[in-house]
């Protein structure tokens, strides 16, 4: 976590070239130990009467899995997620902007390099627009479906 994502960039970029697997490593690299420590972290402070709860009951181990696991493991998930994908937007961006003739980043180049204001300012407008209708559009509605336990009842 502590190496920057352009060190991995130049990495990438020295062994895969300009193509796709540059941007896909990078992204990969950057975002993987935010989502598996937020993971770890989920599976780790589940309290202990809960599995007891569950076993007590006699709840095979898929229904316990399903049910009482993975519920709380997504509590910790979706934050990280939310992360990632801001974090992987950057990452792509960047990693388009210097090693691809394709995509967001490099027509984010192409209009810096013909120091057209408008054009620049209207990809960055829409690269945020789209994450953050990734995120309250497509996240939010799966994490409020997974989540209801978390609502109060009536």
């Amino acid at each position: 976590m502590g190496t920057p994502p352009i060190a991995w960039l130049v990495l990438a970029m020295l062994w895969f070239g300009s193509g796709d697997g540059t941007p896909v490593f990078t992204v990969f690299i950057a975002c993987f130990p935010v989502v598996f420590a937020s993971a770890l972290q989920g599976a780790r402070t589940l309290e202990a009467h809960w599995r007891e709860l569950a076993q007590g009951y006699g709840l095979r181990w898929r229904d316990r899995v399903w049910d009482v696991y993975l519920p709380h493991v997504l509590s910790y998930l979706f934050p990280a997620w939310v992360v990632a994908l801001g974090s992987a937007w950057r990452v792509v961006v960047m990693a388009e902007l210097l090693s691809s003739s394709a995509g967001v980043g490099a027509a984010l180049a192409a209009s810096r390099a013909q120091l057209d204001m408008p054009a620049t300012l209207a990809w960055i407008g829409a690269v945020v627009l789209l994450l953050l209708a990734l995120e309250y559009l497509v996240l939010e509605p799966i994490k409020r479906e997974i989540e209801r336990w978390r609502e109060p009842a009536p």
